[in-house]
Formats: structure tokens, C-alpha cells, sequence
């Protein structure tokens, strides 16, 4: 991991980016708050389309809404196993 402290110099997004590609970078900022940048994959993109479809984060929220639990015995005759 490479760390930068922006209160002790400037970089620029394009030196950042470059640098994330090859490993993750934590800024570190003049006001103190900390930031890791690092290069998406495939997982990272598909987290943030989940993440922002209003049908799947629904979908989340009835399923979290759910109290009745099955038995692995139910689950298995219901799946006809």
C-alpha cells in the first residue's frame, strides 16, 4: 500500500490513478480525514449497479422484512430433495 500526505505536498488524480493500478493508495488529507483509491474489478461494478437499482435494493428489503423460518428438512422436500 502506498500512502500519500496531501497536507505535506500535491499530487495529481492522474499521478493517483496511475499509481493505484499497480497497488491501493491511502490519501491522507490536509483536514485529516483518510481515503483509499484503488482499481474497480468486475465484483466492484456489479456491487455498485446492485447498489443502485431500486428493484434489487427493494427485493433486500422485503427479504430482510421476512420472520418465518424453515427447517433445512422443509427446504429439502420443498426443493424435492
Amino acid at each position: 500500500m502506498k500512502a500519500i500526505d496531501l497536507s505535506k505536498g500535491e499530487h495529481s488524480l492522474a499521478e493517483i490513478l496511475t499509481l493505484a493500478k499497480s497497488e491501493t493508495v491511502l490519501i491522507h488529507s490536509a483536514s485529516g480525514d483518510d481515503f483509499l483509491v484503488e482499481q474497480a474489478d468486475e465484483f466492484d461494478r456489479e456491487a455498485v449497479a446492485l447498489g443502485s437499482s431500486d428493484q434489487f435494493m427493494g427485493f433486500l428489503k422485503s427479504r430482510s422484512n421476512e420472520t418465518e423460518d424453515i427447517s433445512i428438512d422443509a427446504a429439502r422436500k420443498k426443493r424435492g430433495m
